[in-house]
């Protein structure tokens, strides 16, 4: 499984607020007057339209001017103007005095800039002083009781068209959220603490606090877990999944699926966990031995014959709530894979060979397909047919696991057939000709298939 790299460290661009103001150093207790508030307020409403933010003014101050170096190194003057908005966190704007052009900075931007430097603007309006305000509706799409108690600006990707935050959570673990410049340039997204390390790690929450995040859906994955011990595997962007190793207190433990917003999936015990493992908090091999004696003796309760030498989790049915496992075992030389029903599951044990399930497009991982196709060689011969096995195409699955096969041989000729399910022989086998002419409901589809042109009196079957 091809697990997304969470932090593009390399991409994230972060933008100072280089605005020392001329009015007032933002490292000393900024006193409004009366003068400077009546002019930002006069202001507000152009520079807002400008910007193009979605505030209604509330309170607005003319911070003073400024200065910065352009792409092509001149000065440029700017003037700064901070507003509040009756809904929603307030701005800090910027207008470049040649270009009448206004850049925007939430407030929580600008403070997580005057935490790095204090020689940074931040906003000082009464309506501001809590900048993380705006937050809390959105932090609720991920965890519905957080109210932001705080929050910090880390970054902008721009290449992805966010902003990357972290929040608190009064008196709850907080977490990293993704928010986009535009509705249209990204989704919101969020990440649990335990997949921030180094400089991007969490600061308001602690690792043991984002662990205890989990214990929601670890309570409906196994509710006798404690959650110990607690990492973050990876994520699968496409699917909105993340994968977390779950340590239990006093019992093994387990791999724990779940949507990125935390929301449980699934879970997988780590005898099971495959290219998601190995287990780090728990000791997989004894698990493993355990498993492969108590799988052996289910496939015998089954009538199968299996010593399992191996095993494999290929997946899990999330609707019937079943485990496709494939088993090695010397008995069965064309394979073996069954659905097993998980603990709660009101579905059948169901058991498969390596034909049956490359007809239900799944491959095998222990039985290659050049030994079913060697085998198919054999049964084409035995059916008197003149085919040396080129190529072959699983057409799908027929009455009682037959396998629906086209064959392809190397003199050109070309069959359908369906191979019955004890594997000995096809219940039936047409030229690709004959399926053709008889209008079959499986055809020949391999290109250049059945192309033999027989000698005069011969023919093409």
């Amino acid at each position: 499984m091809s697990l997304s790299t969470f932090l593009r460290s390399a991409a994230m661009a972060v933008a100072a607020l280089a605005l020392g103001c001329s009015a007032a150093s933002a490292a000393e207790a900024v006193k409004l007057n009366d003068k400077q508030r009546a002019k930002g307020v006069a202001d507000a409403p152009a520079l807002i339209q400008a910007a193009g933010v979605p505030c209604e003014p509330a309170d607005a101050y003319a911070v003073g001017e400024s200065s910065s170096k352009g792409a092509d190194g001149k000065t440029v003057k700017l003037q700064v103007t901070e507003v509040s908005c009756k809904a929603g966190g307030g701005y800090l704007l910027t207008k470049d005095t040649t270009t009448n052009k206004v850049d925007k900075f939430n407030c929580t931007q600008a403070f997580s800039q005057n935490a790095a430097n204090n020689k940074q603007a931040k906003c000082v309006l009464p309506g501001n002083e809590k900048h993380y305000t705006w937050m809390t509706p959105l932090a609720q799409q991920y965890d519905q009781a957080c109210v932001v108690s705080n929050a910090r600006w880390m970054g902008a990707v721009t290449d992805h068209g966010f902003d990357r935050y972290e929040v608190a959570c009064d008196g709850r673990a907080g977490f990293v959220m993704d928010v986009p410049f535009t509705a249209e340039s990204a989704k919101l997204s969020f990440s649990n603490c335990l997949m921030t390390k180094g400089n991007s790690a969490c600061q308001y929450t602690t690792e043991a606090q984002a662990i205890q995040s989990l214990q929601a859906p670890v309570k409906q994955a196994q509710p006798s877990c404690t959650v110990e011990k607690a990492r973050w595997i990876g994520r699968v962007t496409s699917e909105g999944q993340d994968f977390y190793e779950i340590g239990c207190a006093g019992k093994p433990g387990f791999v724990l699926q779940t949507t990125t917003t935390m929301t449980y999936i699934a879970s997988v015990g780590c005898d099971r966990a495959g290219t998601l493992g190995p287990c780090q908090y728990t000791d997989a091999a004894s698990l493993t031995a355990e498993a492969r004696t108590a799988y052996g003796e289910k496939l015998k309760a089954a009538g199968i014959t299996c010593t399992v030498a191996e095993y494999n989790l290929v997946g899990t049915e999330t609707a019937t709530k079943r485990d496709l496992i494939e088993f090695k075992c010397p008995e069965q030389k064309f394979g073996l894979a069954a659905f097993i029903p998980n603990t709660g599951s009101t579905a059948k044990f169901e058991a498969m060979d390596c034909f049956t399930m490359i007809s239900r497009r799944k491959e095998c991982g222990f039985v290659p397909r050049a030994t079913l196709d060697q085998h198919l060689d054999v049964l084409i011969k035995a059916a008197k047919k003149d085919c040396d096995v080129q190529q072959v195409t699983y057409l799908g699955r027929g009455d009682d696991d037959a396998a629906l096969v086209e064959i392809a041989c190397t003199n050109k000729r070309g069959y359908v057939g369906v191979v019955v399910k004890a594997r000995t022989g096809f219940d039936e086998v047409v030229s690709c000709n004959i399926a053709k002419s008889r209008k079959y409901p499986i055809q020949c589809e391999i290109p250049g298939n059945g192309t033999y042109v027989p000698p005069a009196g011969g023919s093409n079957d």
